[in-house]
């Protein structure tokens, strides 16, 4: 990947990871503070997603046959990366789309309350990888 689309994909990450937490510490109250938790959380998930599909999947297709020249843990570190990344979208879906099949007054998301923290820590962590891999080099 080149660097400048590395480096605007890693601060996007960061952007959009200080929404869903400003999302999360915010969400105690209203109704309307509960509303506005979930507009930073989708805001924050579409801006992790364009970053997936424009720099992270070309990325890791260009470089897929460099891969094979990583050692071991540098190895692992983008493989866990990759899966982590995986499996925090797709438990993203999981929080955000009941959420917007119903009216927002509604707050459909209740009944996947249960995801989130857990979608959160993934997330989290497959951004601190991205990071690390990032900015050590490895890919």
């Amino acid at each position: 990947m080149s660097e400048i689309a590395g480096d605007i994909s890693l601060g996007l990450n960061v952007i959009a990871l200080i929404f869903v937490t400003v999302g999360i510490v915010r969400r105690k109250g209203s109704k309307k503070v509960m509303i506005r938790h979930g507009f930073l959380s989708l805001l924050g998930f579409a801006i992790k997603l364009a970053t997936v599909f424009v720099v992270m999947i070309p990325a890791l297709l260009v470089a897929s046959s460099d891969l094979a020249e990583l050692s071991a843990l540098p190895l692992g570190l983008v493989v866990v990366k990759v899966v982590l990344g995986i499996a925090g979208d797709a438990m993203g879906f999981v929080c955000i789309v009941p959420w917007l099949l119903k009216p927002v007054e509604q707050m459909g998301c209740y009944r996947v309350k249960k995801w989130m923290l857990p979608t959160f820590i993934i997330w989290s962590i497959s951004i601190i990888l991205g990071a690390i891999i990032h900015l050590g080099g490895i890919m």
